[in-house]
Formats: C-alpha cells, sequence, structure tokens
C-alpha cells in the first residue's frame, strides 16, 4: 500500500493538486515489466518512469540524495522496510510518498503521482511505519512527576528503574521492547528511549507489575508462542537478569495478567482467564513463580481484556479492572483473599479495538489511573480519584497503531 504524506506524521494517500490534502488511498499495482531489475529484499529507485535508466538500491535513510537529488520517477520496494520519500532534504517539505514493505513497482505519473516527478529529495527507511514517519522508533513518553513517598505496597510498581516516577515499556511492531523512562531534564522534551532488546514478537502475553522475587525490583513475565511462561527478573536499573522457565501449558489461557498481591499474603499474584471462560488466582511465592492455583469463577469470556491498576478505592488491596463485549469498563475490587468484590462500572465507553492500560500513578498524586489511545493517535490518562473512581481524559502522547505494538 501506497501513502502520500503532508507533514511530519500526517498520513493521506496521494499527493494532492490543491493546498489542501486528500485522503485516497492506493493500493499497490500488479507487477509490470522492468520491477525484475531490483533484485529481492531491495528498495530501488529509478532514473526514469517505468524502471529505467539508471537504478539506485536503498538500503538506509538518506538525509540528501546528491547526484539523485530531484531525479527519481520510478521506485520499487521488495524488502521489508518502510519508506518515506520527501519533497525537501532532512525529510522534509510538504510532498511525501509513504510505501509499505513489499509494496512492488510505483510509477511517478499522473495528475496525482506525476507531481513528485523528479521532485524527491531525501528518503528515510525503517523496519517500522512509525520510525520511517516519526524519525524515532519509540513513542515520546513526556516527562512525569515524583509519585509521593511512602506509598503503599499496592501502589508500588510501573517504575523499573526505582525512581519514583512511572515508566513504560513498548514492543514496537518489529519486536524491539524499548524502555520509555519518565525523565527529562527539561520539561518539553521527551527522555530517549532505551533499547532493551529484539526478538520480543516471539511473545504473545507480556506483563507486569512490581516485584515478584522480593529483590525491591520490577519484573516482568512473558509467554511465548509455544506457551512456556517466562519470569524475566528486573535489576532496577531498566534491564533483565537471564530470563527464568517457569513452565510450559500456559497457552490454555487466554489472557495472563499480574496483578499485585490479591491473597493479602504480601507476595504479587498472577490471574489468568482460560479459554472456557474461568478466571485463576496463581499465588505468588515470593520467588518469582507461583503455587497451586485457585478458582475465582466462570464467566469471564465476556470480558476482552483484563487491566491490573493497583488500588483503584484507596482500601489498601489491589483491584482488576476488565472490558466488557459492550464497550463498559469494570472496577472489581480485590477482597484480600484472592478473589473480587460486588464490581462498579466506570464511566465512558471504551471501545474493544483499543488497549486499556495501567502502570499506578501516573499524575503525581499517589492514586492509580487508567490510560487508553483514543482514534489510535494519542494516549490519554483518566486520572483516578482514590475512590474507584476516574476523571476525563487527557492527553499524553502520540500513539503507534500497528498490529503488534504492546504498551505495558
Amino acid at each position: 500500500m501506497i501513502r502520500t504524506v503532508r507533514g511530519r506524521r500526517a498520513l493521506a494517500a496521494a499527493v494532492t493538486t490543491a493546498a489542501s490534502l486528500a485522503t485516497l488511498m492506493t493500493a499497490a499495482p500488479p507487477a509490470a515489466a522492468g520491477e525484475e531489475r531490483c533484485p529481492s529484499g531491495k528498495l530501488c529507485v529509478f532514473q526514469y518512469l517505468h524502471y529505467k535508466g539508471e537504478m539506485k538500491i536503498i538500503t538506509s535513510s538518506q538525509a540528501s540524495l546528491g547526484t539523485w537529488d530531484n531525479k527519481i520517477s520510478s521506485l520499487v520496494n521488495h524488502s521489508g522496510l518502510h519508506a518515506v520519500l520527501s519533497s525537501d532534504r532532512n525529510h522534509g517539505g510538504n510532498d511525501s510518498l509513504v510505501v509499505s514493505p513489499h509494496n512492488g513497482g510505483v510509477d511517478f505519473d499522473g495528475s496525482v503521482m506525476g507531481q513528485l516527478d523528479n521532485r524527491i529529495s531525501s528518503i528515510r527507511v525503517a523496519t517500522t511505519h512509525w520510525e520511517a514517519n516519526s524519525g524515532v522508533a519509540w513513542m515520546d513518553w513526556w516527562p512525569q512527576q515524583k509519585r509521593p513517598a511512602g506509598l503503599p505496597a499496592a501502589a508500588q510498581f510501573g517504575d523499573l528503574n526505582n525512581d519514583s516516577r512511572p515508566d513504560l515499556l513498548e514492543r514496537a511492531d518489529d519486536g524491539r521492547l524499548w524502555y520509555l523512562h519518565g525523565y527529562s531534564a527539561r520539561w518539553d522534551v521527551p527522555p530517549k528511549a532505551v533499547l532493551i532488546g529484539g526478538g520480543w514478537n516471539t511473545m504473545t502475553q507480556i506483563v507486569r507489575h512490581g516485584d515478584y522475587n522480593g529483590d525491591r525490583n520490577e519484573d516482568v513475565f512473558a509467554r511465548d508462542k509455544a506457551g512456556v511462561l517466562w519470569f524475566y527478573p528486573g535489576t532496577g536499573k531498566a534491564s533483565f537478569k537471564p530470563r527464568v522457565k517457569i513452565g510450559a501449558g500456559w497457552n490454555t489461557m487466554k489472557e495472563i495478567e499480574a496483578v499485585g498481591d490479591v491473597t493479602g499474603d504480601g507476595r504479587r499474584d498472577l490471574v489468568a482467564r482460560d479459554t472456557a471462560g474461568v478466571l485463576w488466582t496463581y499465588p505468588g511465592t515470593g520467588k518469582g513463580r507461583f503455587g497451586a492455583r485457585k478458582k475465582v469463577g466462570a464467566g469471564w469470556n465476556a470480558m476482552n481484556q483484563l487491566v491490573a491498576p493497583g488500588d483503584m478505592n484507596g482500601d489498601g488491596r489491589s483491584d482488576l479492572l476488565a472490558r466488557d463485549g459492550s464497550r463498559g469498563l469494570w472496577l472489581y475490587p480485590g477482597n484480600g483473599k484472592g478473589a473480587f468484590g460486588a464490581r462498579a462500572k466506570l464511566p465512558y465507553a471504551w471501545p474493544s479495538d483499543a488497549p486499556v492500560l495501567s502502570v499506578g500513578d501516573v499524575t503525581g498524586d499517589g492514586r492509580s489511573d487508567v490510560m487508553r489511545p483514543i482514534n489510535w493517535q494519542q494516549l490519554y490518562v483518566y486520572a483516578g480519584n482514590g475512590r474507584g473512581g476516574i476523571g476525563g481524559p487527557q492527553a499524553d502522547m502520540g500513539w503507534d497503531s500497528a498490529e503488534r505494538v504492546h504498551v505495558f
């Protein structure tokens, strides 16, 4: 698929003849004679239409094109790269062309595409659509306020580097895992993310909720495609020690969520909803593992997402949020015995195609908050009031809408 762009992050499908941007979309054309000049796995640009003349293979981003400046009339993308071709140097200008991986050939002719003929001055390539458009591989998690000192155990999560600020983990569409920390020397400049590693697209579930092995550092659990659950002990420095295998057979679970201590023994636990709709509590041992599971109840297939916000109602116990198929979000208050009390419905509609997440307090008042993207464009915070309710949405950061992105 091909899209054209006006502005750094605006998306559309074609360069228009007027000043405003159209929203047309163009599917990849069938292979044409001449496309075979571009080798398999490569992105190529050509001097003339119909993939003729000199050819240049693009393997990395180029802020200027040298002798190829304003000399490109067609391209072929046989690679797995996303590409943005811009009309000005340094990836600027009003008109740009966004090309998806394995798009095939594109001729810069006709009333629309012809406006790009011999007008390309820079090219950015990346393994994700977000990075090709924005120039950075991660989403901007803006500087967050410090949480109050002395918070109860139920509120002590969502902080991988122990600086009392909420942070996020983002698995990008290409499988890289980024640490988005909540501190910058300037409040108007988002901090640079830290790459933890690649290959995280092999995981079908990734969750965290504080310290699970007693070392006071936040940890991560991840289930791979084979159904094996892994424990990644945190270092307290936004990195992890060698992982530990918890066990196999976790593919029987439709959803897994780290929830903190819901059994009242001071150790953090896990809940999981199986394919039959039964919710189970896995009591933590305090050593990164779990004891014999306990059945919470059936009928949980009416829910399509579980969220662990910590203590939402101020009773010191970890609670659970669940979204139903009618866009309702429900608060299930923890009873401190591995189960939950009578549920209460939270305000607003919560679409099933937009993830809901929580890392506890992100507003600096010590109360657990809830977040979600709206219209797949920006992440919004719903501030908790400490009594089981939430306030209205407040914009926080831009959102990468790619299918395999996971933020937690």
